[in-house]
């Protein structure tokens, strides 16, 4: 199940940036060095600069990873719009036994 929401990073309510603050890249570098040392260190997101906003996009396990990682962004990246395209992974275990050939 992907979900494609914008999530604001904002000071405050309602506050949106118009174009990222200039050291945009360093705080997106920051984050990622935070997500490496956390228990989600595996995840592989991608997070990069798009116009006026941060995109990230990866796979996660659980829904409570994936807001830990919107919970970083917003502390690392305020006053900046975050649009996550974060995926859940499909960890069931399969219904019957997979087929080889």
């Amino acid at each position: 199940m992907a979900t494609g929401h914008d999530h604001p990073a904002a000071d405050g309510p309602g506050h949106r940036a118009a174009h990222p603050p200039a050291h945009t890249e360093y705080r997106i570098a920051h984050l990622e060095e935070r997500l490496a040392r956390s228990d989600l260190a595996e995840l592989g997101m991608r997070i990069e600069a798009r116009g006026d906003a941060v995109h990230i996009t990866g796979t996660v396990s659980t829904a409570a990873d994936r807001e830990t990682i919107l919970r970083l962004a917003a502390e690392e990246l305020p006053g900046v719009p975050v649009r996550a395209d974060i995926t859940l992974a499909d960890v069931t275990a399969p219904d019957r036994p997979e087929e080889l050939s």
